[in-house]
């Protein structure tokens, strides 16, 4: 194929055909508080990936909703430019959640007020991150070792919103499991769902999630109960829910730089087969991808902050370790359309998509 004809497919994004069936199977409808989420599968709040066009693209391949990045609730209380831009959306990525943490119930509090006031679907508290300059702020999954507190900023945050529902998102427990106890203490200070990782903080993201602590908290609560944890494949989503009885799952890691995940997830829940995207899809959409942060981030930053999603779309490609050297040397937009062109030539990629 001439260069010019690549170049040209490459910068084309993929179109999601009626034919992908992205939409979420509506005969099944969980309700957290008021919102009705329709479907099996939502995105997970990851930092430093779910900004605005990660959570559009989700809602694009399917995604039943999506939550935000979490942010701090002392800054957004204090109102800091960058934690009120982590916030922004717009109505297409409907059914959202924002995501706050933060171990003061005042201010997590004030937080989730201001959240419902910008507009959020749901409110989420972060009671589950293990990483170190999080949970030596006593905030994250540190507060799984201070059930008491955890439960006095539920009630906090839970009695300052009025109409979004406000959840939890949890782990197994610090080192010893104790999801139980705290999904019942969630529910108790007026908590309308509960996500659950089947981790522990000290597992970190290592080892097999434990989907039977899922399954023990869904026995134990009234509330919906979504469960996260090694959901790689559309397999895995249905597999989840018939081991635990969740009512809806989350994913994560591995809806980047695949968010065919969940336009499979719901092609699965249809009895249809599972659709692989070709080389161009999976690189277009990176591209166009590339190009929406880079409308709003600037060329300098944008590109810096696209690589972590260069290292997902061309994850499995024939050639991926040296083209991701590549293009994390690379700082224009044009440099990066150029090196994925070249790339396409190389291994002889077909670039016309058949769906």
């Amino acid at each position: 194929m001439p260069f010019d004809d690549i170049k040209e497919k490459l910068l084309t994004p993929p179109s999601i055909a009626e034919t992908y069936d992205v939409a979420a199977k509506q005969d099944r409808v969980t309700y957290i508080g008021g919102v009705a989420i329709c479907g099996h599968a939502v995105l997970a709040p990851m930092a430093g990936i779910c900004d605005y066009y990660f959570r559009s693209i989700a809602r694009r391949y399917g995604a039943s909703a999506v939550y935000t990045e979490f942010v701090s609730s002392d800054g957004l209380v204090r109102a800091h430019d960058r934690t009120r831009r982590l916030l922004h959306f717009e109505d297409d990525q409907r059914p959202i959640g924002a995501q706050v943490f933060g171990s003061d119930p005042g201010v997590v509090a004030d937080a989730a007020a201001i959240v419902e006031e910008q507009g959020f679907d749901i409110v989420d508290i972060n009671f589950g991150c293990p990483v170190k300059k999080v949970t030596k702020r006593n905030a994250g999954s540190a507060l799984l070792k201070n059930p008491k507190l955890l439960g006095q900023i539920v009630r906090a945050a839970a009695d300052a919103v009025q109409e979004a529902p406000l959840t939890a998102k949890i782990r197994a427990g610090w080192n010893e499991i104790n999801a139980v106890e705290i999904a019942n203490i969630c529910e108790d200070n007026g908590a309308a769902a509960v996500a659950v990782h089947g981790r522990t903080q000290k597992m970190g993201f290592s080892g097999d999630a434990m989907w039977d602590v899922i399954r023990d908290v869904k026995q134990a609560v009234g509330i919906p109960v979504i469960g996260n944890g090694d959901v790689f494949a559309p397999e895995d989503a249905f597999e989840m829910i018939e081991q635990t009885g969740c009512d809806i799952v989350m994913v994560g890691r591995a809806a980047q730089g695949n968010p065919w995940l969940f336009m499979n997830i719901n092609r699965m829940a249809m009895g249809l087969p599972v659709y692989t995207p070709s080389p161009h899809e999976r690189l277009a959409q990176g591209l166009a991808h590339q190009v929406e942060l880079l409308k709003e981030r600037g060329e300098q930053i944008g590109i810096r902050e696209m690589r972590k999603h260069w290292s997902h779309y061309s994850k499995g490609l024939r050639g991926a370790s040296l083209l991701r050297k590549e293009i994390f040397r690379l700082s224009t937009h044009e440099e990066v359309v150029e090196a994925l062109v070249d790339w396409a030539k190389r291994s002889g990629t077909e670039i016309t998509v058949s769906v």
